[in-house]
């Protein structure tokens, strides 16, 4: 499929490239004026019949031929003289009065020579029977002066036929232009973010270079643009060094050091030949630059030939039709120049382009190679990068099963080791009572006993960001407790924030804390009512508060029970609190949104 549309891309590129060799442009429907009289200068007498199209051989000179055409009758309609190609200058006059001049078409080396002209015909000067136009033909530089046969008619007889040969002659060569400052914007682009690829550095190079010889297409903006356009051809010459340096870089052969030299000696030794004068800035670029750029054409285009025919190269023969078709339009025009070839137009303008454009495919098969390349390793490395995150995602869920399984291993740790001194306690408390036959004491150990194995039992089933329910338990159990004992309970946790990180381990801490709390409450009192509430600290931080109406209490020395208290407040990374009221006893917890991780277990914890 892909060599389908080169073939066809290729074909069409031929048939429009060449077109211009042996397409001739389409003239109108109407019998032509090819008949003129030529006009003796000096005299003003006629000096014989001349055909149309002519091409007088006086280059620099001028030339008046006069034609004549039949009127029946003036018509309505305006007339107009048609002259479908002509160089480089023509005024016509009828009855001795000046209708038209096209003002001097002839740019510099006849780069852009040819034009066209589409003159109105002033009714009052137009008379029954046989009229008569003057034509004079000036040519400058080394171009021949050139005149087609020539036409009269109406508007919409004509028209059609003058602008498409306005958009040929004037637009296209704009167009032109265009293509060649857009195609050297983008090369220079590409060469600014890849300096170290030397084909794009000299295509750049060329198309700088290239540049000032359009100047000849915008010379009616300015006068002075006319004297500048020998200096610009002068620079052009540095293509005839960077078409074959280009050529050897893309066949891959070497390129010789003094062939570089050559891109910057040879315009700055003509440069330098025309600024001191030693020779006509006009005669260097005719004598000297034309033929070295013509030299280096072709030895570009047997380098491209011998990469495309013996090394197979596909970049060279995308190169190769655009330098065969520069290379017969270079012939073309050197035979008009000469005389051998009639026609004002030389082709070179609009050719020269086709070169840029295949060297501009070229390096955008490479960009597309580059390109394709790249996403091949893209997708390497996604695919490599998807199975090594299905392997570290398969090795996370290990480790996470490993984790949670050391972090539950842990907490047994713990909670046995919290079950251990807090309910082994009680039991030898229970032991001592029994032998002493006291059965009071006996029941309430118990009873103790029995809430702190509960605790320790509640705590299990607790899961992060649970720590209220942990405390809800803890609610029911105390309301109970202090039920039995006359005891008013008030409870309100709804302004306690949400606490995360919470583990069992965390959560027997805090009841832990509260337990004993509510025990000094009962045992140091006596309490009547005991509270509970929980709230925002200020700084982002929970407050869990403990107060009773007891007797007020301020702790003296280091009791064994507050420092275990505060020890558990520490590793909850919190801080704990106790003040004495007018008439009660406050214990105040603090504790941090996010609770820190649990460390090692310890044996020492009561």
């Amino acid at each position: 499929m892909r060599r389908a549309v080169w073939v066809l891309l290729w074909g069409l590129f031929i048939v429009a490239g060449s077109a211009p060799l042996w397409l001739p442009l389409p003239e109108p429907q109407m019998p032509a004026i090819n008949s003129v009289t030529r006009v003796d200068a000096a005299s003003g007498e006629a000096a014989g019949p001349v055909s149309l199209p002519v091409a007088h051989a006086e280059r620099g000179g001028s030339a008046h031929y006069r034609l004549s055409f039949p009127l029946a009758r003036v018509p309505e309609q305006p007339l107009y003289l048609f002259i479908p190609m002509f160089s480089q200058r023509v005024t016509a006059e009828v009855a001795g009065h000046l209708i038209g001049d096209t003002g001097n078409r002839a740019l510099m080396l006849g780069m852009a020579s040819g034009g066209v002209a589409l003159l109105p015909l002033p009714p009052l000067l137009l008379a029954e029977g046989e009229n008569v136009i003057d034509l004079h033909l000036q040519s400058v530089g080394v171009m021949r002066g050139y005149l087609s046969p020539v036409y009269i008619g109406t508007a919409a007889e004509l028209a059609p036929y003058y602008h498409v040969r306005v958009f040929l002659l004037e637009y296209l060569r704009l167009m032109v232009l265009a293509g060649h400052l857009l195609i050297a914007v983008v090369v220079l682009v590409l060469w600014l973010y890849r300096p170290r690829e030397p084909l794009f550095g000299w295509l750049t190079l060329l198309l700088l270079t290239s540049i000032p010889a359009y100047a000849s297409l915008i010379g009616h903006l300015h006068p002075r643009i006319f004297d500048f356009l020998p200096y610009a051809f002068i620079v052009l010459a540095a293509a005839s060094a960077i078409f074959p340096v280009m050529a050897l870089l893309i066949v891959g052969l070497p390129v010789p050091r003094w062939l570089k030299i050559a891109a910057w000696a040879v315009p700055l030794a003509c440069m330098a030949l025309a600024l001191t004068g030693l020779v006509p800035v006009r005669q260097l670029a005719l004598l000297v630059n034309m033929p070295l750029n013509i030299a280096g054409l072709l030895a570009s285009l047997l380098i491209i030939g011998w990469g495309a025919v013996v090394r197979r190269l596909g970049e060279a023969w995308l190169l190769l039709l655009p330098l065969l078709l520069a290379a017969l339009v270079s012939g073309h025009d050197i035979a008009v120049m000469a005389g051998k070839l009639d026609g004002p137009v030389l082709l070179s303008v609009y050719y020269r382009p086709l070169i840029l454009i295949g060297i501009s495919m070229i390096l955008m098969r490479r960009l597309s190679v580059s390109l394709t390349q790249l996403d091949n390793v893209n997708v390497y490395l996604t695919q490599r990068l998807a199975e090594r995150e299905a392997e570290l995602a398969r090795l996370h869920a290990e480790e996470r099963r490993e984790a949670a399984q050391r972090v539950r291993h842990e907490e047994r740790q713990r909670l046995t080791v919290d079950l251990h001194d807090g309910l082994s306690g009680h039991l030898a408390s229970i032991i001592a009572l029994a032998e002493r036959e006291r059965a009071g004491d006996i029941e309430r150990s118990a009873r103790e006993a029995l809430d702190d194995l509960r605790v320790v039992i509640h705590s299990l089933d607790i899961s992060d960001r649970e720590l209220t329910v942990a405390l809800s338990g803890f609610r029911e159990r105390l309301e109970r407790q202090l039920r039995r004992m006359g005891i008013v309970l008030d409870w309100s946790m709804a302004r306690l924030p949400e606490i995360a990180g919470v583990t069992p381990t965390h959560a027997l801490n805090v009841l832990r804390i509260l337990q004993e709390a509510v025990t000094n409450a009962l045992r140091h009192g006596p309490a009547t009512r005991i509270s509970l509430r929980g709230d925002i600290e200020t700084g982002d931080r929970a407050r869990i508060e403990v107060e009773n109406d007891g007797q007020p209490f301020a702790p003296q020395g280091r009791g064994s029970g507050l420092d275990n208290m505060r020890r558990r407040a520490l590793q909850l990374g919190g801080d704990l609190r106790i003040e004495a009221l007018a008439a009660g006893t406050r214990l105040t917890l603090v504790l941090p949104l996010q609770l820190p991780a649990p460390e090692q277990p310890s044996s020492d914890l009561p």
